[in-house]
This record gives C-alpha cells, sequence and structure tokens, in this order.
C-alpha cells in the first residue's frame, strides 16, 4: 500500500513538472490540461483553408469568366501603368507617366510627371470598396473604383535626382530623356503598429524621343517609401520616399527587385530581367539595403557571387512569358508562387504561371483572358495583379489591372486601367 502510494505520488510530481515545461503548472486532482480553442477572425474576414501539403505545380483553372468591373481611376489624372500593394487599412497605389485633365475633358500636355501615387479604400467587409454603375454604364469608360490622394505637379513621388534631368518628368535639355518609371509598387519589408516600410528598384532608363535607350543596362536607384498611418483626419497624405542608394544596382549589374519581387518568412525574392533572361537574388526581408546579404541563385544553388549579365545557369525557366510585365505573388490558397502578367508586344492578353518554390519548377504560362485594347498602336500592356484587393484568399479570386491605351480626338494618348474580377476553382 505505501508502494502505491508513492508511485502515484511520483506520477503526479512528473505531470507537474511536465505541465510546467508549457507555462502551465497542473496540480493533482485537476482536469488534464486542455489549450483553448484556435482563435476565430470577424465573419467577414473568413480564415484561409489550410495550404495543400503537396509541392507539385498547381495548374489553376478559371471558375467563371473574367469580368471587366469598370475602371481603377483617379477622375482627375491620366495615368499609365498602376500597381498596388496592402498599406495598413487601405489599398496604395504608384502609377507611371501621368498628367492632368482641363475642365473639358481633354488632357493637358504638360506638366508630365513620371510618377504619382494614390490610396483606395476596402469596404466594411475587406473587399474594395467599389462603385455601383449607372444602369446601362459602358464599364470600359466607367470609374468603379475610385483612387485619390495628394500629388505634387512640382516632382515626382520617386524624386527626380539631380542627376536625371528636370523634374518632373526628367527631360533633358538635348531632347532625350531620364524615364524613372516605376514598374511595380513597393515591395514591403514591414507593416503594424510602427506603420509600413518598402522599397522600390528604379531603372534609370534614359530614352530618345522614338523610345529608343541611350544606355541598355543604366544603374538602379533604391528608394524608401514609409507610412505612419493618417495623421488628423488627412486622408490624402501620400507616404514618405526617400533615397537609400542612387547606384544600389550599378550599369552593366542585373537590377534584382525591379521586374519582380515577393516576401515569404522573411525573406524577400527579387526578380531581375536583362536580355530577356529572369534571374533571381533573395535577401532577409530586413536587410533590403545591405548588398553584403544578398545570394544569387546560379546553377540550381545560392551563391554570394553576383552573376553578370546573360551568364549561364540564372535562367528562371517559365517564371513569366519572356520579358512581358506583371506581378509576382504568394497564393495561399494554392501553397504556390505565382506570377501573373502579360506578353512582351503590346495587348491585353492575360497569362499565369505557378511554382512551389521561387526557384521553380514553373508550369508553362497559361493564357486565361483577353481584355479590350485602345486605339492606339500601343494599344494595351502594363498588366498587374493585385492579390491584397481580395477580401480573402478563401475564394481564391484576384483583380488585375491593365494599361488601355487611346488617342483622344486631338491625337494625345489617355491611358484607363480597366480593372479585372477573377475566380479561380
Amino acid at each position: 500500500m505505501e508502494l502505491l502510494l508513492i508511485l502515484a505520488a511520483i506520477a503526479a510530481f512528473c505531470q507537474t513538472t511536465v505541465n510546467a515545461q508549457y507555462g502551465r503548472k497542473q496540480f493533482p486532482g485537476q482536469p488534464p490540461y486542455r489549450p483553448f480553442p484556435p482563435y476565430r477572425s470577424w465573419p467577414h474576414k473568413r480564415p484561409s483553408p489550410p495550404p495543400p501539403t503537396n509541392k507539385q505545380p498547381v495548374y489553376p483553372q478559371l471558375k467563371t469568366t473574367p469580368q471587366i468591373l469598370g475602371l481603377a481611376n483617379d477622375p482627375a489624372l491620366d495615368r499609365d501603368s498602376c500597381g498596388s500593394m496592402t498599406f495598413l487599412d487601405r489599398t496604395f497605389w504608384t502609377c507611371r507617366d501621368t498628367q492632368l485633365f482641363y475642365p473639358n475633358g481633354s488632357v493637358m500636355i504638360s506638366p508630365l510627371i513620371t510618377s504619382t501615387a494614390s490610396w483606395s479604400d476596402f469596404n466594411r467587409f475587406g473587399a474594395p470598396a467599389l462603385q455601383q454603375l449607372p444602369p446601362g454604364a459602358d464599364p470600359i469608360n466607367s470609374t468603379v473604383l475610385k483612387l485619390y490622394g495628394k500629388n505634387t505637379i512640382n516632382q515626382a513621388f520617386y524624386p527626380i535626382l539631380p542627376n536625371y534631368c528636370d523634374p518632373p518628368a526628367g527631360n533633358c535639355s538635348d531632347g532625350t530623356r531620364y524615364a524613372l518609371w516605376p514598374d511595380l509598387p513597393p515591395m514591403i519589408t514591414s507593416s503594424g503598429r510602427g506603420g509600413v516600410t518598402g522599397y522600390t528598384w528604379i531603372r534609370t532608363s534614359h530614352i530618345r524621343s522614338d523610345l529608343s535607350t541611350v544606355t541598355d543596362n543604366p544603374n538602379a536607384i533604391l528608394y524608401k517609401v514609409t507610412y505612419q498611418g493618417s495623421s488628423f483626419g488627412n486622408k490624402n497624405a501620400l507616404p514618405k520616399v526617400s533615397v537609400v542608394d542612387e547606384f544600389f544596382w550599378k550599369e552593366g549589374e542585373i537590377t534584382f527587385g525591379n521586374y519582380g519581387n515577393v516576401v515569404k518568412d522573411g525573406i524577400a525574392y527579387l526578380y531581375g530581367l536583362a536580355e530577356g533572361i529572369t534571374s533571381l537574388a533573395k535577401v532577409p526581408a530586413n536587410q533590403v539595403e545591405n548588398k553584403a546579404a544578398y545570394q544569387y541563385w546560379v546553377d540550381g544553388k545560392w551563391t554570394r557571387t553576383m552573376p553578370a549579365i546573360g551568364q549561364e545557369g540564372i535562367n528562371i525557366t517559365n517564371s513569366n512569358t519572356g520579358g512581358g510585365q506583371g506581378t509576382y505573388y504568394f497564393s495561399e490558397q494554392w501553397n504556390s508562387y505565382v506570377w501573373v502578367g502579360g506578353p512582351v508586344t503590346p495587348g491585353s492578353d492575360m497569362y499565369i504561371t505557378t511554382a512551389p518554390d521561387p526557384t521553380g519548377p514553373w508550369i508553362t504560362p497559361q493564357h486565361f483572358f483577353t481584355g479590350i485594347n485602345g486605339n492606339y498602336f500601343l494599344s494595351a500592356y502594363s498588366i498587374q495583379a493585385h492579390p491584397g484587393l481580395a477580401a480573402s484568399s478563401r475564394d481564391n479570386d484576384l483583380y488585375v489591372t491593365y494599361t488601355k491605351n487611346d488617342l483622344d480626338a486631338e491625337g494625345i494618348n489617355v491611358y484607363t486601367s480597366p480593372l479585372v474580377y477573377i475566380q479561380w476553382k
């Protein structure tokens, strides 16, 4: 009997010790410890289903035919090539060449602003705050998602630096121009109570009037974008921009991060495009400004030696359409890396490719939709995915925009951004 009591005491002591290791002391006689049930998000922010565990490539299939909902548009601005990222409780947009409208709706030739920025809102369900179009309205000519924000006409959102001629367009006295165009929205590296921090690499493209380039592989500026949230109700105020390094990527180097990027599990994966070859670098997201922390994918492994343009063993096969503009992101629904974009040639044809890892293997890009093109010979381009607009990845939906390029009656380019809604199976 005494032996049984001793054994029971030892068992109770062991149970107390085990539970203490996990942060909760349990005394003899208490019922077994059970953790609290998992956190449930609010009904309008439905949690995503657990991702698939397989690492095989995903072949996306449409659930319904994609639909053009209307235009993502600031009615006061004629702007080219817009991309977006979620900044706290709103969506932040950056666009390329921007012009103003006269009161009669025609486009002002000047000023030409190399980059501008905007906000758009979410509704109470976490989806884009879409406007109801009037009965009979043509979506391709009607604003469905209003963009807003206070830009300046004297300087671009990503400032034109002194070495790149005159702001806000980068026009030079010899008739050339430094087109400091943001090809992508900022890559977000941190977001929370302390605000948002993001980075943008912009190639210093020196172009002639016929759009030919003076320098084939120019240097790229690294800009830093920071935002602390709207203060004193000033919703029109835009994030702050600073220059980290004017020559972060030097002339003749691959401009990693300028062609595409995606942050996953604290690692920033940066895609570069040069001479039709897509290559890949990675860096801890909190070390973006430190070039010594970068690694590069060469011959099937990571190395700290930066590859040269055109080097063998650096091409990430099928990771895009061979150089068409698009967006890389990570899909929780598919547990895959995704690229959505367009072809190298002008047009609104949309393609998708996926991979279980940033390095691949990527499936052959699949065509899934063609939008409505403009009447200009550069009819459409700059296809951009906006995964941050989706209310929940549970529904596996996606919003995509592209630039539709038309000539008005006076022969001036008018740019619009049709917003396309896509549902995947």
